[in-house]
């Protein structure tokens, strides 16, 4: 047996190291890394084609772990769905891997309009309910509503022994500037008004660029400085603008609500 053979049949193959993380709460420490080390030596070119063929290879097992673990089978199929969704609206790379593996092994689970992460943390590292806003239409309060309302029941279904008192949620939608931009009666304000923010990082750097980084993202779909230099349409995109050009920055908050149905004004 030549080395070539020795190392192609110590290689992992993708799809297994996928399966085998089906239906883990969090995503299993380095599987991305590993999914990256399996594809290596297709060079660039073939390494893009190989995980993409990879996470949509075992999206069928994930829907079928979450029907039979709890899932609706619309949201089971809604789940996996944001795969493709993400692939087609940012690339593996804008959408970046460790997110695709958390939604293609089941860590990220759709119920309705929201998403939400199986094994998020607080900052001070106590389990939460991570959640996220999938690009998939108006962000309306009522669907908002059903989702928090049923989620509960769904996650612990998919982890009865974990036990979990509060949402957490990320997002530059929590800038309390996008309220200000859109009005207290916006679907976005009143989404966000769902949460307690979170005091500030002492750190501003960080949090300052990822805000800028996931407004150009999710507002303008695209990366930075073609969205400061795109013809804007919207208010929300004519004033992320115009605080870049003043010399402003847009953050990415945190806030916490209670497991329940957060209120909303």
């Amino acid at each position: 047996m030549s080395a070539t053979d020795v190392g192609r049949e110590a290689r992992p193959d993708p799809v297994a190291l996928l399966t085998a993380a089906v239906g883990s709460p969090g995503e299993p420490a380095g599987l991305a890394p590993a999914l990256e080390d399996a594809v290596r030596h297709l060079g660039p070119e073939g390494r893009e084609a190989a995980l993409l063929a990879a996470l949509r290879a075992v999206l069928p097992v994930t829907e079928q772990w979450l029907v039979a673990h709890g899932c609706s089978p619309e949201d089971a199929a809604s789940s996996v769905a944001d795969v493709d969704r993400k692939i087609d609206r940012y690339g593996l790379d804008g959408t970046g891997l460790d997110w695709l593996v958390q939604v293609a092994t089941g860590c990220v689970v759709a119920v309705g309009r929201l998403q939400f992460e199986r094994a998020a943390h607080l900052p001070d590292g106590t389990p939460a309910w991570g959640v996220h806003v999938p690009e998939v239409g108006p962000l309306d309060p009522d669907a908002c509503d059903r989702s928090f309302a049923a989620a509960p029941a769904v996650l612990r279904r998919l982890d009865p022994d974990t036990t979990v008192g509060t949402f957490v949620c990320s997002s530059w939608l929590l800038d309390p500037e996008v309220a200000a931009v859109l009005g207290p009666s916006s679907n976005t304000a009143r989404f966000a008004a769902r949460f307690t923010l979170l005091s500030e990082p002492p750190e501003p750097h960080g949090p300052v660029e990822e805000g800028d980084d996931s407004m150009a993202k999710f507002v303008f779909g695209t990366d930075l400085a073609s969205a400061r230099q795109a013809m804007p349409t919207g208010r929300l995109q004519r004033a992320v603008q115009e605080r870049w050009a003043a010399g402003g920055h847009w953050s990415e908050r945190t806030g916490t609500a209670p497991v329940g149905v957060p209120s909303r004004t």
